[in-house]
């Protein structure tokens, strides 16, 4: 972890020409709705670019700014920039106004994204395009389908030790990372999913039973996790998951 986030002082050129020497030019572009929080100033966001170019894939950015949260807007944009897939990455919790909760349990809220985000999961999914969601981006894919979330109190959840997870038999993720269980996940995340979207199922549980992923019941291809496989890419079955991601989106 501490290698990604120190990416942007160490080298100072970042790492857009390094993507730029390392895809072809006919990797699948997929638009990244990318972290705005204090980590992004630690190369966060670096983090996501790396390891997707490693699985073959391209990230463009696109802010709530480009487009805020008109439909018609997201859907030009992603035609213009050719996208093939969406992924939704890490950053503040999630305005707990959109689905009942108590505001004064959130923190680093940015309602704008919020709003933005949920338009381009419905614009991506009518779309049939990959979704893959990273910490908040499982919970605000949770919330685009009328789920809720929880606040967490157990520090398991937001530690760099990170913890074990239980992966459902029979689910997308399990298959594509060939197992059931691993035996640590980086989890830095105080938001979780409670009670369950619609057409969505649960494809990974933490400690206490916590939602750790979830995917689409339905044929498209749409994962959340809420640990950080950008951040675990010499791990097998982190590298796994988003060389499919980045297979779904070709």
């Amino acid at each position: 972890m501490a290698y990604f986030l120190g990416y942007r002082v160490l080298v100072p050129m970042g790492v857009d020409s390094w993507m730029q020497y390392r895809l072809p030019a006919n990797a699948p572009r997929i638009a990244f709705s990318p972290n705005d929080t204090w980590l992004e100033e630690l190369g966060a966001n670096e983090a996501y670019k790396i390891a997707l170019a490693r699985a073959g894939g391209r990230l463009v950015e696109i802010q709530p700014s480009d487009t805020s949260a008109n439909p018609q807007r997201i859907a030009t944009w992603l035609e213009q920039n050719k996208i093939s897939g969406v992924l939704l990455a890490g950053g503040g919790d999630v305005d707990p106004r959109l689905y009942g909760g108590d505001p004064s349990q959130a923190s680093s809220v940015n309602r704008a994204r919020d709003d933005f985000e949920i338009a381009l999961i419905k614009v991506a999914e009518d779309k049939q395009l990959p979704i893959l969601g990273i910490c908040r981006g499982c919970q605000i894919l949770n919330v685009a389908h009328n789920g809720t979330l929880q606040k967490l109190k157990d520090d398991r959840h937001f530690s760099i030790s990170g913890h074990a997870a239980d992966l459902s038999k029979g689910s997308r993720l399990a298959q594509i990372m060939d197992s059931t269980h691993l035996e640590h996940v980086g989890s830095y995340h105080q938001q979780a999913a409670q009670e369950l979207g619609n057409n969505l199922r649960v494809s990974a549980i933490g400690p206490d039973g916590i939602i750790e992923a979830i995917e689409s019941t339905g044929p498209g291809w749409v994962v959340a996790v809420q640990w950080h496989p950008e951040l675990e890419i010499s791990d097998p079955k982190q590298e796994a998951l988003l060389r499919a991601f980045v297979r779904a989106a070709k």
